[in-house]
C-alpha cells in the first residue's frame, strides 16, 4: 500500500505529508496527544465491556434466582398470582365504568384500593368460575366486601352488560374444574399480557381526551 501524499492530522485536522503509512499526526506533540486520546478510548471501551459483562451476570443471577423461587412456589401461590393477573385485567377492561352492583362512580385512581374485582358467583361457592371474565366485574368496596357482592342489583346490571343467556349460563355452570400448576401459569401469563394491552389502550384514550 502506497503512502498517501497528504493526510489530515487526527488532532488538529491540518493536512500534512506523512512519512510512513501509519503516521496520523503532523507533529511529535500531536503524536503524544493522539496516543493519549487512543489510550482513553481504549480505557472507555474496556469499562463499557466490563459494565456489559456485569449487567449480563446480574441478569443471569436474577433469572436463576427467579427460576429457583418459582420452583418453590406451591399450587396455592400460583393460584393467587393467576387471580391477581385476572383481577388486574378486569380493572383495566372496566376502567371508567361504574360499580356493577350499585352503579356508583368508581375511583380508578387507586387500583386495589377503592375498586374491587367483584365475582358474581363468589370464589367460595363457585371456585371453578374464579377466572371466568363474565363472572368478574369492577365493583365498589362497600358492595363487594360489606354487602357480599350486593347480588340482586349485581344480577340486574350484569344482565344489561352481558345478556341474560350468559348470566343464566354462569348460574347453571356447576361443572367442577381442577386447575393444575401449568394451567395456572398459563392463566397468569395470558392475563398479564391482556392487562398490559388494556392498560396501554386506556391510558392512550385518557391522553387523547386530555
Amino acid at each position: 500500500m502506497k503512502i498517501p501524499n497528504h493526510r489530515k492530522c487526527k488532532i488538529c485536522k491540518t493536512r500534512f505529508k506523512p512519512a510512513t503509512l501509519y503516521e496520523w499526526w503532523c507533529s511529535e506533540e500531536h503524536k503524544e496527544d493522539l496516543i493519549k486520546v487512543l489510550a482513553e478510548k481504549a480505557r472507555h471501551k474496556r469499562i463499557q465491556e466490563q459494565e456489559k459483562r456485569r449487567k449480563i451476570k446480574v441478569k443471569e443471577e436474577k433469572d436463576d434466582l427467579k427460576a429457583r423461587r418459582e420452583k418453590l412456589k406451591t399450587k396455592s401461590d400460583w393460584n393467587r398470582e393467576a387471580q391477581a393477573a385476572v383481577n388486574k385485567f378486569i380493572y383495566w377492561r372496566d376502567y371508567g365504568k361504574t360499580c356493577i352492583a350499585c352503579g356508583r362512580k368508581l375511583n380508578y385512581g387507586v387500583r386495589g384500593g377503592s375498586v374491587d374485582s367483584s365475582h358474581y358467583r363468589s370464589r367460595g361457592s363457585a371456585s371453578h368460575l374464579c377466572f371466568n371474565i363474565y363472572n368478574i366485574h369492577s365493583g365498589c368496596v362497600y358492595c363487594n366486601r360489606d354487602l357480599s357482592g350486593n347480588i340482586i342489583p349485581y344480577r340486574i346490571n350484569l344482565i344489561k352488560r352481558i345478556g341474560i343467556d350468559r348470566v343464566e349460563k354462569l348460574e347453571h355452570d356447576n361443572t367442577p374444574r381442577k386447575f393444575t400448576i401449568e394451567y395456572l401459569q398459563r392463566v397468569k401469563a395470558i392475563f398479564t399480557r391482556r392487562a398490559s394491552h388494556y392498560e396501554k389502550l386506556r391510558k392512550r384514550t385518557i391522553g387523547e381526551a386530555a
